[in-house]
C-alpha cells in the first residue's frame, strides 16, 4: 500500500511540474513579431483615422470619455489613456453586475510618445497585441482589449490603423502599470492565439459579406449577442438578438435587437436605419440617466455605403425574438 500511495504522489508530482512547465515555458500562445512595413500615404492615414475613430473606436477606450454628452465621446488628448478601473470601481458598461475590477488596469496611452505611449513599440508589436493578445514583453492582455474581436480586421485595414497611429501627435500621459489579482493573473495568459494567416476583408461590392465583416469589428456581433458574461462564449441561436445588460450609472441597459424580428428591425426600412445613425453627429448635451454606452457621435461618422452594408447583413440573419438575459 505504501508503495502505491508513493506511486500515485509521484505521478501527482510529474503531472503537477509538467503542467507548471507548459504554464510558464508556452503560455501565453504567441507567434515572434512580425515585420509589419507600411507607407504612411494621405489616403492610407486618413483610411486609418476612419477605422480607428469611427468603426473600431480604438479612441473610445483610450481616452477620457465626457459623459455630459450622449454617448460619451472622447476627449482632447485623444489616445493618451484613460481612469484606472481597480476593486473599489467596477468597468463603466461592463456586464458582470456588481463585480468589482480584479485589481487595477489603466487604460494606456497610444500617442506617438516614446516613454509612456506606444512611440518605441514596432509595427509588428502593435499588431501583435491588437490582434493576438500579447503585449511587447510577450504577456497575455486582459481582455477588456478586444483583440478577439481585432483578430478579425483584415491586414489591408491594420496597415491603415497603424499609419493613423503614427500619425497621432506625441502626448506624455503616465499610466500606473496593471496589477492584475489571482487567478485572473494566470487566466489572462491562456486566452491569446495568433493569427498566422493572412486576413482578408470581403469586397465592398458584396455588402451582405462586407456588413458582417464591419458589424464584427464595430463589436455589434459582440454587444448585441447573448453571451455568458464570464465568458465569450455567445449563444448561436440568439445571433444579434440583443438583450445583453450592460450597466451605466447606477441603471441598466439591453442591447437592441438587430435581427429582422418585429422586435428588432423588423419594422425598419433602411433609410430609418441610416437616419438613425446621422441623429447624434453633434453633441448633444444629456443628464447621465439618460446616456448611452454606445458612442453615436462617432458611428455617426460611418459612410452612408458602410451602414447600408451593415444594413443589409442584418437583414439577411434568421429573426429571432427580443428578450432579456439575466444574470
Amino acid at each position: 500500500m505504501k508503495k502505491l500511495l508513493l506511486g500515485i504522489v509521484g505521478v501527482l508530482a510529474l503531472a503537477a511540474a509538467g503542467a507548471a512547465t507548459w504554464y510558464w515555458g508556452y503560455l501565453p500562445r504567441q507567434q515572434p513579431v512580425q515585420e509589419w512595413a507600411i507607407e504612411s500615404t494621405p489616403e492610407l492615414i486618413e483610411r486609418g483615422r476612419y477605422l480607428t475613430i469611427n468603426v473600431l473606436q480604438c479612441v473610445d477606450c483610450h481616452s477620457e470619455r465626457d459623459w455630459n454628452y450622449y454617448g460619451g465621446p472622447p476627449v482632447e488628448p485623444i489616445g493618451a489613456g484613460r481612469e484606472c478601473m481597480d476593486k473599489n470601481s467596477a468597468p463603466r458598461g461592463v456586464n458582470v453586475g456588481e463585480t468589482t475590477f480584479p485589481g487595477r488596469m489603466c487604460i494606456r496611452n497610444i500617442t506617438q510618445d516614446v516613454e509612456t505611449g506606444i512611440g518605441g513599440w514596432t509595427n509588428g508589436e502593435i499588431v501583435r497585441a491588437v490582434r493576438d493578445g500579447v503585449d511587447r514583453d510577450g504577456n497575455g492582455l486582459f481582455p477588456i482589449m478586444p483583440y478577439f474581436i481585432y483578430r478579425h480586421v483584415s491586414d489591408e485595414d491594420m496597415r491603415a490603423v497603424l499609419a493613423y497611429l503614427r500619425s497621432m501627435p506625441a502626448v506624455s500621459s503616465i499610466r500606473p502599470e496593471k496589477e492584475i489579482e489571482f487567478p485572473m493573473s494566470s487566466l489572462v495568459q491562456l486566452w491569446p492565439e495568433p493569427v498566422t494567416e493572412e486576413i482578408v476583408a470581403p469586397p465592398a461590392s458584396d455588402p451582405v459579406a462586407y456588413g458582417e465583416y464591419l458589424s464584427r469589428i464595430a463589436r455589434c456581433e459582440f454587444c448585441h449577442t447573448p453571451r455568458n458574461p464570464r465568458s465569450f462564449d455567445t449563444d448561436p441561436a440568439r445571433h444579434l438578438a440583443g438583450g445583453m445588460p450592460f450597466f451605466l450609472n447606477g441603471k441598466t441597459l439591453w442591447a437592441m435587437n438587430l435581427t429582422p424580428h418585429e422586435t428588432g428591425l423588423g419594422s425598419w426600412t433602411q433609410e430609418q436605419f441610416l437616419a438613425r445613425f446621422r441623429l447624434h453627429g453633434t453633441l448633444t448635451p444629456v443628464p447621465p440617466e439618460a446616456n448611452t454606452l454606445m458612442n453615436w457621435n462617432a458611428f455617426a461618422g460611418m459612410t452612408e455605403a458602410d451602414v447600408s452594408a451593415m444594413w443589409a447583413y442584418f437583414q439577411s440573419v434568421p429573426p429571432v425574438p427580443f428578450r432579456r438575459e439575466e444574470i
